[in-house]
């Protein structure tokens, strides 16, 4: 009798789906939940057939129509009729666990590749490396220097948007000074050269985290050297420096080096993933999400130029009840009011999402100082693989940065929702560019983007529901800008303005507004009163947003792989190309920055001549002036900068960030310019006066420095490449007091003190003066006030009203344009009412203590 030996596996033939909803239709072991495809997946499926060999293609499908199904659909159709082997990638292991549940429900063969390589089954990895399943899998476990998804034929990149983080960190270090501050000190030495004495400060001031400046770094030689030796000597158990670093250390010629108080940042301009096989040899990539308007940002986020779209015409899922606190209430009663919502809910979970770490944990912070009892706190590692440590939690604030897509919270998993802040700027690049550069006209569609996004967390079907309240002064001010917010769907279009009406109950009580919170939450009945009320909003639709410079992505990519490669003069023409082409005065911050990237590329060429060139076409645009003034000095020597239309743009910018970080709209404004004469009017206590005119420099556009320390100067305006004004106020006299010699020699040697402490401001340009409310000098003194100027309290205090009243018409008259619209209306606004520079300092040599009278 003959062994009986193991049968061969027999070899599938090749099926034949001649589309994607033919395979869903022959699926037999779907569930009955998935027995028919939604029409937006129909019609998302049918304009994928019309372009399904198109390498890079974007899908959007809204929150709550299905995005998971068409993704799997579409990977499965790849994967039998083309034998493809396909992997399926996602933000978070707990979100891959859904894929695979969902993947299940579709009866669809997948391979879990979840985790690293010392938990993954090696059985599952050659499921997937044969192409008898979907891999299922994380962004992490592709963008990596050893990663688990190589050699694929199609990836399907879900939540793309959040995927964005994941495939810049490989290339980026990032040196946090809580996690490695030796590490932090020693790179920040090395990097002090190519900083100047205002960017150090600011690095240097605990208060300003989220301010990130540039460092020269490509000017100086020696700082790339001294980094590199440095860096060169970490090891893996610094695995996210060494990793990163090892990618990116013989290309820092394509790198820039930003730095905050907080973390060290180097990395390139875009991701260069063309030099990622696992990624840049993939036949298709398909990226999934819940919200596109246009392609371009998705191209910089992947670095790749040729992006087709499909979009799902669809009404976002839910209803969202939005609150602006911020608009009609101090900050004392908004903590009132959360402190009553959070007492009168019976589930008590929230979900917070931030732009950053610590915006989070400051609106954590302020629910902790809030609420009696404080809800605990859950960050993304504790939802890592599961939702549950939120969804059955009691008394518990999920607290999320950057992470506005890829979490999932229906129903009575979560009904409070707070946002705080704008997100848009999410990482150390885009506040730097946005706040130096004044890219928000660039940056609005993520900006839109996220927010659209982020409302969506908790209404994931058309009957969910949840309560939002937006919180913070940079979000009132996007909510109030009519170019962001005409481009959001029509729901939530309409969800705003009735969230903005019901300011008026906030005005008269937060208790009131209170109740009404409460209500929508826990009362069925008073839901359906307020959904009534939307009916009576009538809006005319306008469609997206501005779709300004959509294609320039795909110009940034490119410049960037050259940037990259070596190849200087193709970036080159790529930025003159790009610059070349904006003429909008809004974006005026763009062709700067692209002005910048041309005179880079000028650098690293040895093109001199073509650096300076192209710098002082940025320096044309009057963003970022003062920055790109001090490059012009190190690369010309005889490049002269001190004339007025510099010192305006410079004066002009910081006055605009003066508005924009107290607001467009709400009361901070109004609180911090009364508060300001109401300081410069306590004569009495010198600190408080000292502080008012403190914040008169800000309001200025002056880098104001107010000290405490003996011998220093009370306050200093410091005006870039123009005049410096040191002040010794003695307003604390009577009014018949005399000014004593000691305090004369004091004001006078405040010129050394600031030209010691800032060697780049000449002492002729140092401009010292004395406060006090009369110009009486004590016996001795007279022959000691030469070169010392004058100005009573009574004149101080006129011209403080008069800035403030200067600029509050400055808000109003501005509210909702971008910088560059106004630059130069606003320039000229200031000389016509004498508070530019060469004005001020009028005002201040308007009399000399020489000229007083014993």
């Amino acid at each position: 009798m003959s062994k009986k030996r193991p049968s061969f596996k027999k070899i599938k033939k090749k099926q034949k789906y001649e589309t994607v909803q033919d395979l869903f239709s022959n699926l037999p072991n779907r569930a009955a939940s998935h027995g028919y495809l939604r029409v937006p997946q129909g019609d998302v499926l049918k304009d994928y057939h019309k372009i399904s060999q198109h390498p890079d293609i974007a899908i959007e499908l809204p929150t709550g129509t299905g995005k998971t199904t068409v993704g799997l659909l579409i990977a499965e159709w790849r994967r039998k009729v083309s034998n493809s082997r396909v992997a399926y990638l996602t933000l978070t292991n707990q979100l891959a666990r859904q894929i695979i549940k969902e993947a299940d429900n579709l009866g669809i063969e997948y391979a879990n590749l979840i985790g690293n390589k010392s938990v993954r089954d090696r059985g599952e990895e050659g499921k997937y490396l044969s192409g008898d399943a979907i891999g299922i899998s994380t962004y992490s476990n592709l963008f990596n220097v050893n990663p688990v998804i190589q050699e694929s034929d199609v990836l399907i990149l879900d939540d793309a948007h959040g995927g964005a983080k994941h495939v810049i960190d490989m290339w980026t270090v990032s040196i946090k000074r809580n996690k490695y501050s030796q590490i932090y000190d020693d790179v920040l030495h090395e990097l002090r050269s190519g900083l100047t004495d205002s960017q150090y400060r600011i690095v240097c001031d605990e208060s300003q985290i989220n301010a990130f400046e540039m460092v020269d770094v490509h000017y100086h030689k020696e700082i790339l050297q001294g980094v590199s030796s440095y860096l060169d000597g970490a090891d893996t158990s610094y695995g996210d420096i060494y990793f990163p670093w090892s990618v990116i250390k013989n290309n820092l010629h394509a790198c820039i080096f930003l730095v905050s108080c907080s973390e060290i940042v180097i990395r390139p301009i875009i991701p260069p993933t063309h030099t990622h096989e696992p990624f840049a040899d993939t036949t298709q990539r398909i990226y999934m999400s819940a919200t596109i308007e246009g392609v371009g940002d998705l191209e910089r986020s992947y670095g790749v130029v040729n992006i087709k779209s499909i979009e799902a015409e669809h009404a976002e899922w839910g209803k969202r009840y939005i609150f602006i606190p911020d608009l009609y209430m101090e900050e004392d009663a908004t903590s009132e009011l959360i402190d009553g919502v959070w007492e009168e809910i019976s589930d008590k979970r929230a979900l917070l999402l931030a732009p950053s770490f610590s915006t989070a944990d400051k609106y954590y912070q302020l629910f902790q100082d809030s609420i009696d009892d404080g809800p605990a706190k859950l960050t993304a590692k504790d939802i890592e693989e599961s939702l549950e440590p939120f969804t059955e939690s009691e008394n518990t604030l999920l607290c999320l940065s950057g992470r506005y897509d890829g979490i999932d919270l229906p129903g009575e998993d979560c009904r409070l929702l707070i946002m705080a802040e704008t997100p848009a700027s999410v990482g150390a690049m885009e506040l730097h560019l946005r706040s130096h550069w004044s890219l928000g006209p660039v940056l609005r569609r993520l900006e839109r983007t996220r927010l659209i996004q982020g409302m969506g967390r908790c209404t994931r079907d058309a009957t969910d529901f949840a309560v939002i309240l937006m919180l913070g002064q940079s979000l009132s001010n996007s909510l109030t800008n009519q170019d962001l917010t005409s481009g959001f769907p029509m729901e939530i279009q309409k969800e705003l303005i009735w969230g903005k009406e019901q300011g008026d109950v906030a005005r008269g009580d937060v208790e009131d507004l209170k109740d009404m919170i409460v209500g929508l939450i826990e009362d069925p009945e008073y839901r359906k009163e307020a959904n009534l009320s939307f009916e009576d909003i009538e809006l005319k639709d306008t469609g997206k947003g501005r779709k300004d410079f959509e294609d320039s992505g795909k110009l940034e990519v490119k410049y960037s792989r050259s940037l990259w490669n070596g190849d200087f003069s193709d970036a080159i023409a790529k930025a003159v190309k790009l610059s070349d082409s904006i003429i909008d005065p809004a974006f005026s911050g763009y062709k700067s920055w692209w002005c910048y990237l041309e005179s880079h590329a000028a650098k690293q060429l040895g093109n001199t001549d073509g650096e300076i060139k192209a710098l002082v076409q940025a320096k044309g645009a009057g963003i970022n002036a003062g920055w790109i003034n001090n490059l012009l000095i190190k690369r010309k020597k005889t490049y002269h900068v001190k004339d007025e239309s510099d010192a305006a743009d410079v004066q002009a910018e910081q006055v605009w960030k003066c508005i924009v970080s107290l607001g467009w709209i709400g009361p901070k404004f109004g609180r911090h310019a009364t508060a300001t004469i109401d300081q410069l009017m306590n004569l009495k206590v010198p600190n408080q006066f000292h502080m008012g005119l403190e914040n008169i420099g800000v309001f200025l556009g002056a880098e104001a420095i107010r000290s405490d320390n003996d011998g220093d100067p009370d306050v200093i305006w410091i005006f870039s490449h123009a005049k410096s004004f040191t002040f010794e106020a003695k307003t604390k006299k009577d009014s018949d007091s005399k000014i004593a010699k000691k305090h004369v020699l004091q004001a006078k040697g405040h010129v050394d003190w600031l030209h010691n402490e800032r060697p780049t401001i000449p002492k002729e340009d140092i401009i010292p003066s004395m406060i006090a409310p009369n110009n009486l000098l004590h016996d001795g003194a007279e022959p000691h006030v030469s070169d010392l100027w004058f100005i009573s309290s009574e004149r101080i205090l006129d011209f403080g009203e008069k800035v403030v009243s200067f600029v509050g018409e400055a808000r109003t008259e501005y509210k909702g344009k971008e910088y560059g619209e106004v630059k130069d209306d606003l320039k000229k606004r200031l000389q016509l009412n004498e508070l530019d520079v060469a004005s001020i300092e009028k005002f201040v040599t308007l009399e000399h203590m020489k000229d007083v009278v014993c």
